[in-house]
């Protein structure tokens, strides 16, 4: 039987694995474009639709998950995950991709909406922060995993392989999820989190909007304005998504005792979310014209709004108001974190791809840094209600 921190990590490996499903299509965007005759905005469309069921049913997911239960619901989860993925590799039509894609999207966010649950039920009172502050950070390297195995994958297997390849990933993770002495998730009651809860997941959803926008049309953007072979461009997104694991190593150092004050998150969330705003302009627009160059910008923001989200993530426990590690509060503020979290990532693409539209590359820049400093301005407002409730 695993130990607590290698049944935390493997949970967040199956995590990575999900999320990598994002980036799966992201990379070959301009294969599935010239296949199925797809628009950007449709092609953005795709690529986020795996966030359709999070983006639906988060929030009642959460409020379900106690008779679920969590093993099942991740067992459930990859399964799916598995199917789906093998009948992307069958599919002649965009109308069945689509609709497979959609029903890919149930799968993710079962597996998405038990995992931190069940780590916040393992984890003791010490752990626990570090422990969610890992989590936070398995979109970005699911995007990054994603990236960097199809962009390779994408020219010796083609479109078909690729599917396959992540299925048979998908389905081997089973084997472990089985072994794992998970709890959490179990309890009969149906809490809402605290108001300060709300108002930080909102937050999340305004980052995972503004993350997936950037790195989902980063290999589009790098082929079609800096030049880039389709394997520059997905292992330059893929160095970007990964950028934020150091992100949550350097958010976890800076909980020292295990403690985070709200505080200490505003004194790191304002400087890097500031610093993010005023560089992506610069990626996207024209002052910046070489590939290298653009890509350390791109890395550098990823990092730096990277440095925030693990914080809100250890700090979520505490704003939904939860009293124990099994409080019914973490499950339902789990599921409130994905439906906001999905939602982003269902509209970023798609919403990046119409503001391309609308004002090119450079306009897409500017809307990211306005999304930044949205995001900082809910951060703040939930550390400020979340202290005036607890006072």
């Amino acid at each position: 039987m695993l130990g607590r921190w290698p049944t935390i990590i493997t949970l967040w490996l199956i995590g990575v694995l999900a999320a990598a499903q994002l980036a799966k299509f992201s990379v070959i965007a301009p294969l599935l474009r010239e296949q199925f005759d797809l628009s950007l905005p449709a092609t953005g469309l795709l690529i986020s639709l795996l966030e359709v069921g999070g983006g639906l049913f988060g929030f009642v997911a959460g409020l379900a998950l106690g008779r679920i239960g969590c093993r099942r619901s991740l067992l459930a989860g990859i399964a799916i995950l598995a199917l789906t993925s093998l009948l992307e590799a069958l599919v002649t039509s965009a109308g069945a991709l689509f609709a497979v894609r959609a029903v890919e999207g149930i799968g993710y966010l079962l597996a998405v909406i038990a995992a931190p649950t069940a780590i916040a039920g393992i984890a003791d009172d010490h752990s626990r922060p570090r422990a969610l502050a890992l989590w936070s950070s398995f979109v970005p390297v699911g995007i990054a995993v994603g990236s960097a195995i199809t962009s390779m994958a994408a020219t010796p297997i083609g479109v078909r392989g690729i599917m396959l390849l992540w299925a048979a990933l998908l389905a081997a993770a089973i084997v472990p999820v089985l072994r794992l002495p998970i709890s959490g998730g179990d309890s009969r009651r149906i809490a809402l989190p605290a108001p300060a809860a709300w108002i930080s997941t909102l937050a999340f959803g305004v980052y995972t909007l503004f993350l997936c926008a950037l790195t989902m049309l980063l290999p589009t953007f790098l082929i079609e304005q800096r030049s880039a072979a389709l394997g520059e461009a997905g292992m330059i997104a893929a160095i970007a998504s990964l950028s934020a694991l150091p992100a949550s190593g350097l958010a976890i150092l800076a909980m020292r005792g295990g403690k985070l004050s709200s505080r200490r998150l505003l004194a790191m969330a304002i400087p890097a979310l500031v610093a993010t705003a005023l560089l992506v302009p610069l990626a996207f627009g024209g002052q910046v014209t070489g590939l290298a160059t653009t890509g350390a910008i791109i890395v550098a923001a990823v990092l730096l709004s990277g440095l925030v989200s693990p914080l809100m993530f250890a700090r979520l426990p505490i704003l939904a108001g939860a009293n124990s590690p099994h409080d019914p509060r973490i499950a339902t503020a789990n599921g409130l974190l994905t439906q906001f979290g999905a939602g982003g990532a269902l509209i970023g693409p798609p919403l990046g791809g119409l503001v391309v539209g609308w004002w090119g590359w450079a306009g897409l820049g500017l809307t990211i840094a306005l999304l930044a400093l949205v995001m900082l301005a809910a951060v703040a407002l939930a550390e400020r209600i979340g202290s005036a409730g607890r006072g």
